[in-house]
């Protein structure tokens, strides 16, 4: 519970079975205390994730959209029902207040024949698994933070 890393002690706390530190098990009942209940250890492994394709909405979507709808000759409320949205969010979108989600922005691109979306390269990142300290867990920090 605390995330102190000892000898484990598997207990019924709150109808669930944890494994708990000797500090931990006052809050549940004790169930088995097996010489089995190891330590929990964390494989240290350098996990460099591959560059990704992600998308995103072009930056002046507002445009395009009040484009097809002029190109279209509509006004703004009989453009929301041929798009099925409301008619203040379609203008907060051509205005450039709100930007539609990406599944809207395909829907759009679909309705409307233009392109709303585009690739965005992300950079790899290392996510490198640091090992957690010895001494001091969040627990410790709650129990001293209790005491003042």
């Amino acid at each position: 519970m605390c995330g102190k890393e000892s000898r484990l002690i598997i207990a019924d706390v709150e109808g669930g079975e944890l494994k708990v530190c000797s500090n931990c098990v006052k809050y549940g009942q004790v169930k088995k205390s097996s010489p089995q209940a190891r330590r929990t250890q964390f494989k240290h492994k350098k996990n460099i994730s591959k560059p990704q394709q992600e998308f995103k909405v072009v930056s002046n979507y507002g445009q395009l959209i009040k484009s097809a709808r002029d190109g279209r000759k509509m006004k703004q409320e009989d453009f929301a029902k041929f798009i099925n949205e409301r008619e203040s969010v379609l203008g907060k979108w051509e205005k450039g207040l709100l930007k539609p989600r990406l599944d809207i922005a395909r829907k759009l691109e679909k309705k409307l024949n233009i392109n709303l979306v585009e690739k965005e390269e992300v950079k790899a990142v290392d996510m490198e698994k640091k090992k957690p300290s010895e001494g001091f867990t969040l627990g410790d920090f709650i129990k001293i933070r209790k005491r003042k």
